[in-house]
């Protein structure tokens, strides 16, 4: 499958992140005016600098930084950082039961990364998860009888029965955020899924319910529903087809970078990020 790895990641930031940047990086700029336009136009610049340990270590020892910078930037640093970090070394970890499994495939890992526009999604993916919304439709039942239907985008469950009431037509947007939920537990939460259902008091309340499903069922999920979304029409419209067929192809590696920020950069922090 062909690559158009070169993306401008500026697309996805506001000014006032690039700014941001800008300060951190380049604090004795005076023309900030040219160089916004300088990033905003020149994506190796701006990746160089989104990739540079000072803007990594300001975020990191700033616990107000969520709130300073936008998600995207945020997340997009932390996977910047992610790869850098796993470029050297040869590893990664799996957990299988109570066991840490070594598997050597950093290298892929990190080849996956080298796509811009893996780096732009995944960094997405996990913005998306710092609010959750809940949602009421009306649903017929038969003639005349309706029926209140709550779902929220967290739940696959109620997701995949909502994707199943609505016209083919509608179903893009439910079948990626399946997939997109897959993603985020078995990155940012893997411990929910490599954990033995009867471990009730295990963890956050609000994540509980993720442990009667298992690390493999999320992930034939994910794949399953990248590869639906994929090849439904409305991909061609946003031009994500290429890129979540490859997401369903390569599930398990875009994982890795999940789990590695999430234990090394996130650590406690998580929950209170993404379920407060």
């Amino acid at each position: 499958m062909e690559k158009e790895s070169r993306v401008n990641l500026s697309a996805i930031f506001r000014d006032e992140d690039l700014l941001f940047v800008l300060r951190v990086i380049m604090p004795e700029t005076f023309d900030s005016k040219k160089m916004l336009k300088t990033v905003r136009e020149d994506a190796e610049i701006l990746k160089a600098m989104l990739s540079d340990k000072r803007l990594f270590d300001y975020l990191m020892n700033d616990p107000e930084s969520i709130i300073r910078v936008s998600p995207p930037l945020f997340f997009t640093v932390l996977l910047l950082r992610a790869k850098h970090d796993l470029e050297q070394r040869s590893y990664t970890i799996e957990r299988e039961s109570r066991h840490r499994i070594f598997v050597f495939d950093s290298k892929e890992v990190v080849r996956l990364l080298e796509d811009d526009r893996i780096i732009g999604y995944l960094g997405h993916v996990l913005s998306s998860f710092v609010r959750v919304n809940s949602y009421s439709i009306p649903v017929r039942i038969k003639k005349g009888v309706w029926r209140k239907f709550r779902f929220n985008d967290f739940d696959v469950d109620s997701l995949i029965k909502y994707s199943g009431m609505i016209d083919e037509s509608q179903r893009f947007l439910p079948y990626k955020r399946i997939a997109d939920v897959c993603l985020f537990i078995t990155g940012v939460f893997p411990e929910y899924v490599d954990t033995d259902p009867s471990s009730a008091d295990m963890g956050h309340r609000s994540l509980r319910f993720l442990m009667k499903r298992r690390r493999d069922e999320f992930e034939q999920h994910g794949k399953t529903f990248y590869r639906a979304a994929a090849r439904h029409r409305t991909a061609e419209i946003y031009e994500l087809s290429q890129l979540l067929e490859e997401l369903s192809e390569q599930f398990v590696l875009a994982e890795k970078p999940l789990v590695y920020l999430s234990r090394h950069y996130l650590g406690f922090f998580r929950e209170k990020l993404f379920l407060e």
